[in-house]
């Protein structure tokens, strides 16, 4: 079922299939500014990342000396979420663990999934609350699409730009499989805060980058407008769309944990960056998505 709330300026929907955001619409400039789902790149829109980031290897990973199967960014894509709040501007959706949830991540939990539209801002907020009677382990990531363009010029002519000069680096992926090789290496930007948009910089998947600002702008010198990310509760972004097309959009994922690395199968207990929540406590992250117009 989809949702919406709005303000003067923006109206947001959400659908309760993985809380997913279907439409981040202006009133003002009657455009849209997500990804609008074409299945001839990319089915989805903006899927919410949880428990994992990514894949693991061989679709497996271990718990407790017990091997379990995942599924692509974990559950929260795959499953229906059900309606706890909602006012003119904020939206709450609520997934449970269940039978079919605990075969493949063997613990209690409720994660939510809260969506608040101020002014031009949208805050994403992710929580999870462990129901269970042991340490909850799991990663958050979000994967929002925005249209490239979103205004005048072709999308060779945007960039994404970074709030501050950092000393960025690219996770690097292995050249078969595309899982995390286990090294990264300096990424040089341009005058060291832009990062030109090519359809061919994402052949070999995703663009994956630490140490950067915690604010990013998708822009362009022949566009007023811009879209911005702020995501101070993640490590990672990601950068993304098909390999091998033209298509008109980028998802800015930002994630708090990595995929698996080439060769491995994680141990949850050890995994890198992995959230871990005492019985009966909460832990929350948020992104923003912002449009200026």
């Amino acid at each position: 079922m989809i949702y919406t709330i709005e303000n003067t300026k923006f109206r947001v929907s959400v659908d309760t299939s993985g809380a997913q955001l279907q439409s981040m619409y202006s009133k003002e400039t009657k455009t849209e500014y997500i990804w609008q789902g074409d299945s001839k790149y990319w089915s989805g829109r903006a899927y919410n990342l949880f428990p994992f980031i990514g894949r693991m290897y061989k679709n497996l990973y271990a718990h407790q000396g017990t091997l379990y199967t995942s599924r692509p960014h974990g559950l929260a894509r795959y499953y229906v979420f059900t309606l706890e709040n909602r006012s003119a501007n904020r939206l709450t959706l609520l997934l449970k663990d269940n039978e079919d949830t605990l075969q493949e991540y063997p613990f209690h939990f409720e994660f939510r999934v809260f969506f608040e539209l101020q002014d031009n801002v949208l805050n994403v907020r992710y929580e999870v609350t462990n129901t269970d009677d042991k340490t909850l382990i799991c990663a958050f990531g979000g994967h929002p699409g925005i249209n490239v363009p979103f205004g005048e010029g072709n999308f060779e002519d945007y960039y994404v730009e970074f709030s501050d000069k950092t000393s960025v680096h690219r996770q690097l992926l292995s050249d078969s499989d595309r899982f995390m090789a286990g090294k990264s290496i300096p990424y040089a930007l341009r005058n060291g805060l832009q990062l030109p948009l090519q359809h061919d910089l994402f052949n070999h998947d995703a663009v994956i980058l630490s140490n950067t600002s915690r604010r990013v702008f998708i822009k362009s010198d022949k566009e007023s407008r811009y879209v911005a990310m702020k995501f101070d509760d993640f490590k990672y972004l990601g950068i993304w769309h098909p390999g091998d097309t033209d298509a008109p959009f980028i998802c800015l994922e930002p994630w708090g944990a990595l995929p698996a690395t080439d060769g491995i199968i994680d141990n949850l207990e050890s995994k890198a960056d992995m959230t871990h929540v005492p019985p009966k406590k909460t832990a929350e992250v948020s992104y923003t998505i912002e449009i200026y117009e």
